[in-house]
């Protein structure tokens, strides 16, 4: 991996205590199992990490490493996030972006802006080459310190490829400052790709109104075209069967030029054909949010997230590259990106800047000039498909169509308070969601589940994400007593008569106040290299790499079902802040799990909650209800007459 060299030397990522990771583990368990399940994991994770146990050996194999490499946990935890993964990308791992939708009255006006974006793009790429982003750093704990610049030039002209047992990245090579360089995109429209150089060694960039023709070139010529294979659809298959895929294209010379031509592009524009706006025609709760010629704002992220199935624009996607810019005809535009490369926050700084950039300049309905400029038209990419290509088409297209049919995904406006209200009650925005959502899911069923929030770890050298597990037994001692009866209730319980007595308003502020430390301090934790995922993974993956047989050997901590059950995350979360009205949503991880990300603003919270309707036991309407019942019942405990 190539490093962006800047000024700052970064701290490594720490190896944290094993003592530490193992208390902590522990206490995780302990709102998923039951006393003497929880005492039999004690058992096995003191003969791990106690004397003479394995642990120990594994904990000094890691120190090693990390003293050896730039970032002892990167690969591992690369693989096991992404690259491993077999099933498809699309839904499963891609996010989607909604941006305000534009208003556009010819196509004149849709390829002006498209043009626009592209135009923004290349002058960032120009900052990359040169190495002149501005080095970021943290605002809070140790304010002012360095963070990791190193995903921020994976995002473009990358690709992920897809491989039999796991997959790989194409990162580019930045180009050396003040060399003549040469770049392309490809353009997506009704399933098929252009190729579009967009600037050239011999003769520099393409300004906006060429880049415009360009557009109206291939917007003009898409519709012409017929009997087209939906090549497309290919990169939405499960991971190891588009990669035998891929590789039988490979053989044909043409081929072979056309997916280096897609690999190595800058990015890809797809231009969609607008999604029916009864595609998600179900009732949905919150506020009105975006819409655009009676879509709703469920039905925009549905077409970035996947495209609305082969009949629509699924095709019109290569799901492997890191950054697809969606824009179709009736003004619905946002993003479908690869997530492997970075994250969220770092592409939606991009995109953010981007659209900022295509919106700030004036209107205008002119035809482009491009000042008796003689450029060739955009080379359509032909493929040379054989009967099997055709059949493994089909086969994608209705693995694809069958996961678009089983999102069940809405954009929940909870328009009660936002993020100034919170932050008045002097407690981490964050922090709160994230006790809210146990509050919710506990008031469904019972229980709480093991939960997801990604954690930037961006203070050292190559860092990415560890998991904040909000599921504390704080969390369960809290959303217990808020989801007792409002009064107090007699039960006939046999011949006996037993009364449950109601926990006060200010016994549960108290328990509030210990969830909120015990959160806080979780957050903390790993954001400073203390958490305990990636150092679980690590040792995980030590064990392997230094047992002669590998996985079979795995010490009982990794085979025990409490592992697998540690590592269900039932809900995947995550904030996802931007600086516009846009928001940004994925799918579940989990077959009867939730997919929740939320984004804070001063007066109300945009939630994109996901699950799946084969799932009997999910259900966004029922979690966004739940959600907006906690959600209130935790505004009404903190502004009691004597409250805080």
């Amino acid at each position: 991996m190539r490093l962006i060299i800047t000024e700052t030397i970064l701290p490594k990522l720490p190896v944290p205590p094993l003592e530490d990771t193992m208390r902590k583990y522990l206490n995780t368990l302990r709102p998923l199992l039951n006393e003497h399940e929880h005492e039999q994991v004690k058992k096995i994770v003191d003969k791990f990490a106690g004397d003479g146990g394995l642990g120990r050996k594994l904990q000094l194999y890691l120190l090693k490493r990390r003293e050896n490499m730039d970032n002892w946990a990167y690969e591992y935890w690369l693989n096991d996030m992404y690259l491993n993964y077999r099933e498809p990308i699309v839904i499963n791992s891609n996010p989607g972006m909604v941006f305000t939708p534009r208003k556009f009255t010819t196509i004149l006006d849709m390829a002006r802006f498209t043009a626009r974006l592209i135009d923004a793009a290349l002058t960032h790429k120009d900052i990359l080459n040169r190495n002149a982003l501005p080095i970021e750093r943290a605002t809070s704990r140790e304010p002012g310190q360095a963070l990791c610049m190193t995903q921020y030039y994976r995002i473009l002209g990358c690709c992920r490829i897809p491989g039999r047992n796991r997959d790989s990245q194409y990162i580019t090579e930045l180009k050396k400052e003040f060399s003549q360089t040469s770049e392309h995109i490809i353009v997506l429209c009704r399933n098929q790709q252009y190729c579009v150089p967009i600037q050239a060694g011999d003769r520099g960039r393409l300004n906006e109104d060429e880049i415009c023709a360009q557009l109206l070139y291939i917007l003009d010529d898409a519709p012409l075209q017929s009997n087209i294979a939906p090549v497309g659809i290919l990169t939405g298959w499960k991971r190891s069967l588009w990669a035998d895929a891929r590789e039988d294209l490979m053989k044909e010379e043409r081929n072979r030029r056309n997916l280096e031509l897609i690999t190595k592009s800058l990015l890809i524009v797809c231009l969609d054909e607008t999604l029916p706006s009864s595609f998600n025609c179900r009732l949905q709760k919150g506020g009105a949010g975006f819409t655009v010629v009676n879509r709703d704002e469920s039905n925009l992220a549905h077409q970035m997230i996947h495209g609305g199935g082969s009949q629509h624009n699924s095709a019109n996607r290569w799901f492997d590259k890191t950054v697809q810019l969606v824009v179709s005809g009736d003004g619905a535009c946002g993003l479908c990106y690869e997530h492997s490369m970075a994250e969220g926050v770092a592409v939606i700084q991009l995109v953010e800047s981007l659209w900022k950039h295509a919106e700030s300049l004036p209107p205008t309905s002119e035809v482009p000039s491009t000042g008796g400029s003689h450029l060739p038209p955009p080379e359509r990419l032909e493929w040379i498909l054989e009967a099997t290509d055709l059949k493994r088409i089909e086969q994608a297209a209705e693995v694809v169509d069958n996961l678009v049919k089983d999102l069940d995904f809405q954009v929940f406006r909870y328009t009660g308070y936002g993020k100034d209200f919170i932050k008045s009650c002097k407690v981490s925005p964050d922090v709160y969601i994230q006790l809210a959502l146990q509050l919710a899911y506990y008031k469904l069923y019972g229980k709480l589940t093991a939960t997801y929030e990604s954690a930037s770890t961006r203070r050292f050298l190559l860092g990415r994400v560890d998991c904040i597990r909000s599921a504390s037994p704080e969390a369960l001692k809290w959303v217990t007593a808020m989801s007792q009866p409002k009064e107090e209730t007699d039960y006939d319980i046999g011949n006996k008569k037993v009364t449950f007595h109601l926990v006060s308003d200010d016994q549960k502020y108290e328990l509030w106040k210990e969830a909120v430390k015990t959160q806080t301090k979780e957050m903390v934790d790993n954001i400073l290299g203390q958490g305990i995922d990636i150092h679980l993974l690590g040792l995980r993956e030590a064990a392997k790499e230094t047992s002669p047989t590998a996985a079979s050997s795995l010490p009982e901590i990794f085979t025990d079902p409490s592992y697998r059950l540690a590592n269900k995350f039932l809900l995947s979360t995550s904030q996802i802040a931007t600086s516009s009205n846009s928001f940004m949503g994925y799918g579940p991880v989990e077959a009867d799990g939730y997919g929740v990300s939320y984004n804070l603003k001063s007066d109300h919270i945009i939630f994109c909650l996901s699950a799946f309707w084969t799932s009997e036991v999910t259900s966004t309407s029922r979690f966004a209800q739940s959600l907006e019942e906690s959600l209130h019942s935790m505004q009404v405990l903190l502004n009691r007459p004597n409250g805080p």
